[in-house]
C-alpha cells in the first residue's frame, strides 16, 4: 500500500509540475520492453519481452528537455544447474521465471534534426540521458531463491524517434550502471541493459 501511494503520489507532482514548467507537449505511450543481460561466470539470466507504459512531458523546440514516469513490467529467465552430495552437478537444471514491476524515470535531453521550431507535420529527433528504475514489486516462481532486488537501477542511454502531426515512435537502449541485487543472494547478480519501443499521442499545448 505504501508503494501505492508513493506511486500517486510521483505522478500528481508530475502532472502538477506541467503548470509550471511551460510544457510544449505531453505525451502518452505504450510499447515493447526488453532485457539484454551483461553476464558474468556465475550468472545464468535471460530476458524475456515485457511492456511500459506511462507519460512524457517535452520542454523546448529543437533543443528539448524530455522528463517522463512509466511503468515498466520486466521478465526474466534464471537457469540453475543441481549440485550433489559431492559437489558435482547432478545435471538438473531448473528454470525460474522472476517478473519485476518498477517506476521507469528517464530525464533525456534532445535535438529535432529536421527543423527548428516544430512547426512542421513530421520531423525525427535523437535523445540521450540517465534514467533511473524505482522498484515497486518482484514475484518469482521459486521459493527456495534467496535474493534482494535493488531498490533503484541507474541506467544511461540514448535514443531515435519520429513524431508525426499527433502520433510519435520511440525507440532507444539503456545501458545498466548498476547491479539487479543487493547482498550475496543467489550468487549471482547481473547488470541489465534495456531496450524499448514505444508509440502513443502528442497533446500539443504550445509552438
Amino acid at each position: 500500500m505504501n508503494k501505492q501511494r508513493q506511486l500517486l503520489l510521483l505522478v500528481l507532482l508530475f502532472i502538477s509540475s506541467l503548470v509550471t514548467l511551460n510544457a510544449q507537449e505531453i505525451r502518452l505511450g505504450a510499447g515493447y520492453s526488453g532485457s539484454t543481460v551483461n553476464k558474468s561466470a556465475s550468472d545464468d539470466w535471460k530476458g524475456r519481452a515485457g511492456y511500459q507504459y506511462g507519460i512524457d512531458v517535452v520542454l523546448g523546440n529543437r533543443f528539448f528537455l524530455k522528463p517522463g514516469i512509466y511503468m515498466q513490467v520486466r521478465n526474466l529467465d534464471f537457469a540453475s544447474t543441481g549440485v550433489g552430495n559431492d559437489n558435482q552437478p547432478t545435471g538438473i537444471t531448473t528454470e525460474t521465471r522472476y517478473t519485476s514491476k518498477a517506476l521507469r524515470i528517464p530525464v533525456m535531453a534532445g535535438i529535432r534534426l529536421m527543423n527548428n521550431d516544430n512547426t512542421t507535420d513530421f520531423n525525427m529527433y535523437i535523445t540521450g540521458g540517465p534514467t533511473a528504475l524505482i522498484g515497486l514489486s518482484t514475484k518469482s516462481d521459486e521459493n527456495s531463491l534467496n535474493f534482494t532486488t535493488r531498490s533503484t537501477q541507474w541506467y544511461l542511454g540514448f535514443g531515435l524517434g519520429a513524431e508525426y502531426r499527433f502520433l510519435f515512435l520511440d525507440a532507444g537502449y539503456d545501458v545498466g550502471m548498476t547491479n539487479m541485487f543487493t547482498g550475496d543472494g543467489i550468487n549471482t547478480n547481473p547488470k541489465i541493459n534495456n531496450s524499448y519501443i514505444t508509440a502513443g499521442l502528442r497533446f500539443v499545448l504550445n509552438k
